[in-house]
């Protein structure tokens, strides 16, 4: 009977959907009537849409012929919500963009001009939509879709870094590297291949087996043979690591500014050396020892970090991997190098280049066997040695002890350095072992004297590495594993005690949530967030209160940089997760807590009436606990308007931003930045009631006190647009002209050429002059931004889509064609 009702209600909400999904695309259909061409976004859903309506049609027959067992009926029942979920947030985002029949020109322009603000909400909404296609699909025909493979797009021949030689390698070259010639004429060999292919090669072996090294000496050589060549060094361990690595490299080779917040930085790179570097390139891609981060695991562009690695006759790439299979995936029809453990000439070579000659070949025998020949345990023995002034037989007295006696050696504690070196590799072994900055490890309350004392053993040791400026460290793999097994079991199982202190480092110097990022905030969230996803998933036996605080204080902060880097649902989750510890450990009227749920209520701006009960909720316990006249309160009341702003409900946004405003101008002052803000907010709402001339007063007064109180800062960018679109929608022209021209500048400088902000005024200034009939400055615009446009990528974008086709339609083709999807990400933000 159960099944039977499991059954009708499946079938029920199936048709329901259905019904749902089609009135849909047909509103999707009468937006492209109203404003021409739709966003991508759009174009996007009208085809999943179908695919899910066809899926479930064909589930439903499965379901009424008894095809479906309950388990799968209860899965494809909360994939059916999850849709309608997405569907129904669509649909008011629709409410507020598609306009009336009777709707006057300006009216439509002005819908138009919101569509590409919307647009990024549009492509969370497809990309979750497109999952569950998969899902639907992988049920039906049991193997998952094809991947969509998309040709890449084409570049200009202006590039400057097309032509241009880069050396980019985290390490110097090795002095005391032993010779193995071998290994390298295999290298070159698996590089010679038919022309057409991509040439590569892949070493595998041990941990500590010298392979990282060899393809260092490779990369050193190789500069030297070909200096013309560029040369590429990529970390591939974590997913996090990774895209950090190729977000150094788009910044170094000048493909994109530090603050790029919404360019696919990955595809970015993968595009350029695969079709705008014409010079030859070698990229090494270290350390890919798990298969399901590199093959599996999926970046927040929904690929795998395979499917970012370039593929050009023009490039070598050499991976290392301590996974034979993992090498065979890597190279599919061609074979692996195995990189073996050193030859007895080999492993005797690097003792002696480290210690005395006084010992006999027996002894330096003795031990290389005790050591198995493998490169890391030598020199970390030789270095050892040489610190200790210890003989071998000496240190093999000590090494043969205990097992426990081989980790005590391998993390020494140096008790005669102050802060004693072991402490500092306990806490080191708890961040992601790459670029550890030094300033997670120093604590201001401490004599730095005595840090840098303790770097310099573990870096004798070779238990470490440095940068040349001493702020960067890396520790090896094996070392990593060592101390925190030294930790659990010589320690008395001290691992969650350095891992909290790693995780209170992070909270406490990840930067806060900030409204207008500095070069400063890039930087440092951008070397603190591979650190700060480790820690976030170390496992704490019994996590105390003070630790969970802790996490939920480092994902607020994570979930603001990651908003900013257009990972808009990851920051939601983070943010909707550090809510949640809060409000259990310090209730719901806790101060902190409330400034979780404000966060959460911004986060999730794009959930529409969702959103909206948030911030009531939010606003409401506010007004409780702080009072009615807190800045916090006023805060929040200002965030609600906005919501409703965004919801279409613009009366009751203009009533609630005015009533912020007058408490804000009571309490703060007329010209504190929360007041001015507040002044902003009620200019963009004026304009979307069409109260024009008020607006534009009002967004005018807002503009000259934030500039005499902050200055002409990234404070003031989106008044200046939102002027710009004041007045355009008057038909202020002239006055528009030179607003947008202003704020283009301002853009420009601050941000750069390529970010998706400047192209955002850069759109709306060329559908400005494409009114004016102003053709030949178009075509000086498209010339200036043409390199720009280009850092930006096509699948990635919207904004740089809309960009596109509003240059090819007055520019290239000469004619005021459609360019009434042009937008403003500023206008309603």
């Amino acid at each position: 009977m159960s099944e039977a009702l499991a059954v009708i209600g499946i079938v029920s909400s199936i048709i329901q959907l259905v019904d749902f999904s089609s009135k849909v695309v047909k509103r999707l259909d009468d937006l492209a009537a109203s404003v021409g061409e739709v966003p991508r976004a759009f174009r996007h859903i009208k085809t999943e849409l179908p695919l899910i309506t066809e899926s479930l049609r064909r589930i439903k027959n499965q379901a009424r012929t008894g095809g479906l067992d309950k388990k799968t009926i209860d899965a494809v029942d909360l994939v059916i919500k999850d849709c309608q979920g997405e569907i129904m947030r669509l649909e008011s985002i629709l409410d507020r963009m598609v306009p009336s029949a009777e709707a006057s020109k300006w009216e439509r322009r002005r819908k138009a001009l919101l569509s590409l603000t919307e647009d990024k909400h549009v492509e969370e909404i497809a990309k979750s939509l497109g999952r569950y296609v998969q899902v639907l699909t992988l049920h039906l025909v049991a193997r998952p879709p094809d991947v969509d493979l998309q040709p890449p797009p084409t570049y200009g021949a202006s590039d400057p870094t097309r032509n241009t030689s880069f050396t980019l390698i985290p390490f110097d070259r090795n002095a005391k590297f032993v010779e193995r010639e071998y290994i390298f004429k295999q290298i070159d060999k698996s590089f010679e291949t038919k022309e057409g292919s991509q040439p590569k090669a892949a070493l595998f072996g041990l941990g500590g087996i010298g392979k990282s090294q060899i393809a260092l000496e490779y990369c050193f050589r190789k500069k030297e043979k070909d200096p013309g060549c560029s040369i590429f060094w990529v970390h591939a361990a974590t997913l996090a690591r990774f895209e950090e690595t190729y977000k150094r490299l788009a910044t170094e080779c000048g493909l994109a500014n530090q603050g790029d917040t919404q360019v696919d930085i990955t595809q970015l790179v993968q595009d350029w050396l695969e079709s705008r570097h014409a010079g030859r390139w070698l990229m090494v891609v270290d350390n890919i020892d798990d298969a399901d981060v590199f093959f599996r695991e999926k970046t927040g562009n929904n690929k795998t970090l395979s499917q970012y690695i370039p593929r050009s006759p023009n490039g070598l790439l050499l991976f290392t991997t301590r996974s034979r299979d993992i090498a065979v995936d890597l190279l599919l029809q061609d074979k692996p190098i195995a990189v073996p453990v050193f030859t007895r000439p080999e492993g005797a070579s690097l003792l002696r280049s480290r210690l005395p000659s006084e010992h006999s070949d027996e002894q330096v025998l003795e031990l290389l066997v005790e050591l198995e020949f493998i490169p890391l345990a030598i020199t970390q023995a030789a270095a050892f040695m040489s610190k200790r002034r210890r003989t071998i037989p000496q240190y093999l007295d000590l090494y043969k002890k205990s097992d426990m006696a081989r980790l005590r050696m391998l993390s020494y504690e140096f008790s005669d350095h102050g802060r004693q070196s072991a402490e500092l590799l306990s806490l080191m072994a708890y961040f992601d072992r790459h670029a550890i900055p030094s300033t997670l490890l120093y604590n201001e309350e401490e004599d730095l004297l005595d840090f840098e004392d303790a770097v310099a053993v573990l870096v004798a040791f070779s238990l470490i590495d440095s940068d040349e400026s001493g702020t960067s460290f890396d520790m090896h793999n094996l070392v990593q594993l060592a101390t925190k097994r030294w930790l659990i079991s010589e320690k008395g199982g001290k691992e969650d005690e350095w891992g909290f202190k790693a995780l209170s480092s992070l909270s406490l110097k990840f930067p806060e949530p900030q409204h207008h990022p500095s070069a400063e905030y890039w930087s440092l969230c951008a070397s603190f967030l591979p650190h700060a996803q480790l820690i976030l998933a170390h496992p704490f036996k019994s996590p105390e209160e003070k630790t969970e605080l802790a996490r939920a204080t480092l994902l607020l902060s994570m979930a603001r940089y990651l908003h900013w880097r257009g990972a808009w649902i990851e920051c939601g989750a983070k943010t909707e997760e550090a809510f949640q510890i809060r409000k259990r450990i310090l209730g719901e009227k806790n101060q902190d807590t409330l400034r979780s749920l404000g966060q959460l209520a911004w986060a999730n701006k794009s959930l529409g009436a969702k959103n909206v009960e948030l911030g009531e909720e939010c606003l409401q316990l506010r007004r409780e606990v702080l009072g009615e006249n807190h800045p916090e309160t006023i805060d929040c009341l200002s965030d609600l308007a906005d919501s409703f702003m965004l919801l279409g409900e613009y009366r009751k946004s203009e009533a609630m931003q005015r009533q912020a405003l007058e408490a804000s101008q009571r309490v703060l002052g007329p010209e504190h930045p929360d007041t001015l803000n507040c002044l902003g907010g009620l200019a963009s709402v004026l304009a979307d009631i069409e109260e024009y001339g008020e607006a534009e007063t009002v967004a005018r007064k807002t503009i000259r006190l934030k500039t005499k109180v902050l200055g002409e800062n990234t404070s003031i960018f989106s008044d200046l647009h939102n002027l710009a679109y004041i007045l355009v929608l008057q038909e202020k022209f002239d006055e528009a002209e030179e607003a947008y021209r202003h704020v283009l500048a301002l853009k420009e400088k601050k941000y750069g050429q390529s970010n998706v902000e400047t192209l955002a005024t850069l759109s709306n200034l060329v559908i400005l002059l494409g009114e004016k009939e102003k053709f030949y400055e178009i075509g000086e615009l498209t010339e200036r931004f043409e390199g720009a446009m280009d850092m930006v990528q096509e699948d990635s974008n919207p904004t740089r889509r809309q960009v596109t086709n509003i240059l090819k339609s007055y520019s290239f083709f000469g004619g005021s064609g459609n360019h009434s999807s042009s937008s403003s990400v500023d206008s309603e933000e």
